[in-house]
């Protein structure tokens, strides 16, 4: 029969079978008079198709009127059931599904949605708040904010730790969510191939369709690398990871307003795992814990019962327990404007009250506590800060940026060496336990 969890945001609807993430449908529908795409397929001709898209039906959830010459599609709760019917046609659908729903959604739109689960596959025998569940699992006693983001929006909930925890307030932070991003990121990279070959991405829909296609897999390289070389249609473009961090930063400025006015003393900010793909966006707040892509699905495994309607006039959950106060140890991890305190690689955080040398060993980038003979830097630590140094005859890359004096390293800062794909993280790392 099997337990699983669908989690309802329109940057994407997750299905979970356990805590096994199986499918990822985004939000977004490509209406034509005789059919109606959704999810993936409809996400990839959208660009091409601008007059027929639709990505706010879940945003919108409602039977407000749509103008449409396909008679599927009365509402937007018809787009919203066409998607639901997609994501069951697309993978083995367990045979208890609890929901996890955004704090956001109105009333009027939580019977709506459980007015369309009633019609489709989907056996669902709960309704939860997906910030509350998140935070149950893993927070300590005091009051914290879980930040999602959502395709049009960013959507922040205060949820307070007890004996349960309790959903306090949701906020929305409009403008803020991932197509703004993109469609940031969009003019960086459109910018970059007009100045550096003449050619404009935009200039039909085709070419503007490959580029946003294409353009996670850039913004992913730049993050690794501090910069990406694009390709398109033949023809080449360099952007950094600064220009990218740029094009976010106003969004992300009113992100962390928000934090600013909701958060309290000792509140740590638990964000989802899609901000650890916005340059910057896993440095959204002082106190920052990023959470794993299947924090939902855990959550909601250990609280099974305590979610689970024995009727099928399901109630929105939004007060869980708490985990025993003894058991949570999380790391907290400071915002980019913070001093350095480790050095990330690979898999390994190394502590840096003692000089650590980077170095070329076997044709392979490596960093040690003992010097070797011909280090390319050498970091160390004053009054509290981390500095690089960087030595004669190697092209040293800070964020993307190749540099030459000794420069002092904020969380954050990725170092490398030019053409070379691994990266140095600098980050600043409290343990926090109960």
């Amino acid at each position: 029969m099997g337990q699983g969890v669908l989690e309802i945001n329109d940057c994407g609807l997750r299905v979970f079978v356990g805590t096994d993430e199986v499918l990822e449908s985004p939000g977004v529908a490509v209406i034509e008079p005789q059919q109606i795409l959704v999810g993936t397929a409809a996400l990839m001709r959208a660009r091409s198709h601008p007059t027929r898209v639709n990505n706010q039906f879940w945003r919108r959830l409602s039977l407000e009127s749509l103008k449409s010459e396909n008679n599927r599609c009365r509402h937007h709760a018809d787009l919203a059931y066409c998607h639901l019917q997609e994501i069951s046609e697309h993978c083995d659908l367990p045979g208890e599904v609890m929901l996890a729903v955004p704090g956001n959604f109105t009333r009027e739109q939580l019977a709506l949605l459980l007015g369309i689960i009633n019609e489709s596959p989907i056996q669902a025998v709960g309704l939860v708040d997906a910030a509350t569940a998140c935070i149950s699992n893993l927070a300590p006693r005091g009051v914290h904010l879980h930040v999602e983001l959502q395709l049009q929006q960013t959507l922040v909930s205060r949820v307070a730790v007890h004996e349960h925890a309790t959903l306090d307030l949701a906020e929305t932070v409009n403008d803020a969510g991932l197509q703004n991003f993109q469609d940031a990121w969009a003019r960086v990279f459109t910018d970059a191939f007009i100045m550096q070959c003449r050619f404009d991405p935009l200039h039909s829909a085709e070419a503007e369709q490959q580029l946003y296609d294409l353009m996670p897999q850039w913004v992913n390289r730049a993050m690794r690398q501090g910069e990406v070389l694009a390709e398109l249609e033949d023809r080449t473009a360099k952007v950094s990871l600064r220009q990218l961090q740029d094009a976010s930063a106003p969004i992300l400025s009113r992100v962390r307003a928000m934090l600013d006015n909701l958060a309290g003393t000792g509140s740590v900010v638990f964000v989802s795992h899609r901000w650890a793909e916005i340059p910057g966006g896993a440095q959204l707040a002082e106190r920052i814990h990023l959470l794993p892509h299947n924090c939902v699905a855990l959550a909601v495994a250990k609280r099974w019962s305590e979610i689970h309607s024995e009727t099928s006039a399901l109630r929105l959950v939004n007060a869980l327990s708490a985990a025993p106060a003894n058991e949570v140890a999380i790391q907290v991890h400071s915002a980019t404007e913070a001093a350095a305190t480790h050095l990330l690689f690979g898999h390994r955080a190394l502590a840096a009250q003692q000089p650590l040398f980077v170095f070329w060993q076997a044709g392979k980038f490596s960093i040690t506590p003992t010097p070797p003979e011909h280090p390319a830097a050498t970091i160390t630590s004053h009054a509290g800060r981390l500095a690089l140094r960087v030595d004669a005859g190697t092209r040293f890359m800070l964020n993307g940026e190749e540099i030459a004096a000794p420069v002092n390293l904020s969380a954050g800062d990725r170092i490398g060496i030019a053409d070379f794909d691994e990266v140095i993280t600098a980050i600043s790392v409290e343990q926090y336990g109960a």
